[in-house]
């Protein structure tokens, strides 16, 4: 198992948002720090979507529509059901969320944004089906969305969740 590099990669870039319905589409998210990737996919209607949310909250901004977990999540999953996502049969998962910086005591970013997230999803009725949250490594993550597989590379390994 690899994370693909193939003609067909869809890259989430901070605050950015993917989602295809293709099945040899590959969403990936490269390097997330402090920052959580959230990947929906539909076992049905073989739907996929991969967002890379930044920071816990912070103001809408157009053109990172996902920057932050507040003003994001919501896009993101309207996006998802836009495509003929229902939420209710979808897997849910995320991963990154590391203690990347500790400034005297830490900024704790990556613990905020675990905490948001999974908070967020709970008040929308969801919840995570795995992940990958926490740490202090670097993730690189990608959805196959023929299958729904949720690869995690981190430094030599490559696991799914």
């Amino acid at each position: 198992m690899t994370v693909a590099e193939s003609p067909n990669l869809m890259v989430a870039g901070i605050g950015e948002m993917v989602l295809s319905s293709s099945a040899d589409a590959h969403l990936v998210a490269y390097g997330l720090g402090s920052c959580i990737a959230l990947a929906v996919w539909d076992p049905r209607t073989k739907v996929g979507g991969l967002a890379h949310f930044m920071l816990p909250a912070g103001p809408a901004n157009g053109s990172s529509p996902v920057k932050f977990i507040d003003s994001g999540l919501d896009l993101f999953l309207q996006a998802i059901e836009a495509r003929g996502a229902m939420l209710s049969r979808c897997s849910v998962k995320a991963a990154g969320a590391a203690a990347m910086l500790t400034v005297g005591g830490g900024l704790a970013i990556g613990k905020r944004n675990s905490e948001a997230l999974e908070s967020a999803l709970r008040d929308r009725g969801l919840n995570l089906t795995a992940s990958a949250l926490g740490g202090t490594a670097g993730r690189t993550v990608q959805l196959e969305v023929a299958d729904g597989r949720f690869l995690i590379k981190s430094l030599s390994s490559v696991t799914e969740l």
